[in-house]
């Protein structure tokens, strides 16, 4: 058979586990499920149309995602962060994040920035439609964007790890006004030094970015981060 009379390639449907999964990670990111809420199988199942099974396996994919916590003789519940816990995503986002730039802008910085230009022009769309979630939803898909151009599978299976908590904590405790207008600067700073050659200068404002203490982040939670994670003077 020659190539050009092969069959395209089958797009295949979510499977039910997929879907459940899907669904139930959107509804925790989102809030729509809070952070502690206990999660039912038979209630969920109901509220998704679906048999227990796909349901029970997309609480274990999502446990593995960090999402879901299960507690012997209690049940299965949303995530809650312990003390320290955001300190170590941090310090996380920092080495993955520093390394991911460091590859971007080497391999594909023109590429990196056509990505992030597109997103800061939405994020200013966001902002003057007042529409906060999808401003934060835009937030994530920045830093993604920023780890996908590091050209290394592994440092996106790494994201992954945090990638739906981040999210979940975003949309949770990043909402406050002068934690915004801050992150919209950023991000618009970042897009420009990357522009201009400034890479040095990215690198500060990447870890000023993700390390800061002040704001909502750690006003809710760690307060006390190491003196390494506070933003520079």
């Amino acid at each position: 058979m020659r190539g050009k009379d092969l069959p395209t390639q089958i797009v295949r449907p979510k499977s039910l586990t997929d879907a459940a999964t899907d669904a139930i990670r959107d509804a925790i990111v989102s809030g729509r499920i809070e952070m502690g809420d206990q999660l039912a199988e038979a209630s969920l199942a109901l509220s998704l149309g679906l048999s227990k099974t796909p349901v029970r396996e997309a609480l274990l994919r999502l446990q593995r995602e960090g999402l879901v916590t299960v507690s012997p003789q209690r049940g299965t519940f949303v995530f809650t962060l312990q003390p320290g816990e955001l300190t170590q995503i941090c310090e996380l986002r920092l080495a993955l994040e520093s390394a991911a730039l460091h590859l971007a802008l080497e391999r594909a910085h023109k590429p990196l920035s056509a990505a992030w230009s597109g997103i800061v022009a939405e994020m200013r769309d966001a902002l003057a439609a007042a529409d906060t979630e999808r401003y934060l939803a835009l937030d994530g898909a920045f830093h993604e964007a920023l780890v996908t151009h590091a050209g290394n599978a592994y440092f996106i299976d790494a994201y992954q790890l945090i990638r739906a908590k981040v999210s979940a904590l975003r949309l949770k405790l990043g909402r406050d006004e002068f934690h915004i207008a801050k992150s919209f600067r950023e991000h618009t700073e970042l897009l420009r030094v990357i522009t201009q050659g400034e890479y040095d200068r990215a690198f500060e404002i990447l870890r000023g970015h993700i390390a800061r203490k002040e704001g909502s982040y750690w006003q809710h939670l760690d307060t006390q981060p190491p003196r390494y994670l506070s933003a520079p003077d």
